[in-house]
C-alpha cells in the first residue's frame, strides 16, 4: 500500500497542482510543467519497469528510485516557489519606487 502511494502521490500531486500553476509567470509556469511532468512519469515510468521487470532486487531499486523522484520533485517545487516569491517581491519594490 505504501509503496502504491509513493508510485501515484508525485503524479497526484503533480496533476492537482496544475490548475494553481496559473499564477505562475508564462516562463515559470512552462518550465514548471515540462520538468515536472518529466520528472514525474518517466521516473515514475522507470520505477515502474524496475519493480516489475527486474526481481526482489529490483523492487528494492524501484523504492530508493522513486523515494529520488519525490525528493527531486519536491526541490523542483522549492524553487519554482522561491523564484516566484523572490519576483512577486522585486516587482513590489520597484512599483513603490516608481511611485
Amino acid at each position: 500500500m505504501i509503496g502504491f502511494m509513493m508510485l501515484i502521490g508525485p503524479s497526484l500531486l503533480f496533476v492537482l497542482t496544475i490548475p494553481v500553476s496559473a499564477r505562475l509567470s508564462l516562463g515559470l509556469r512552462r518550465s514548471y510543467l515540462v520538468f515536472g511532468g518529466i520528472i514525474v512519469f518517466i521516473g515514475s515510468g522507470v520505477s515502474i519497469y524496475f519493480a516489475s521487470y527486474t526481481g526482489d532486487q529490483g523492487g528494492i531499486a524501484a523504492y530508493f528510485f522513486q523515494s529520488g523522484v519525490i525528493a527531486v520533485y519536491l526541490l523542483l517545487l522549492a524553487v519554482v516557489l522561491g523564484i516566484d516569491f523572490a519576483a512577486r517581491v522585486k516587482d513590489k519594490q520597484s512599483m513603490k519606487r516608481n511611485e
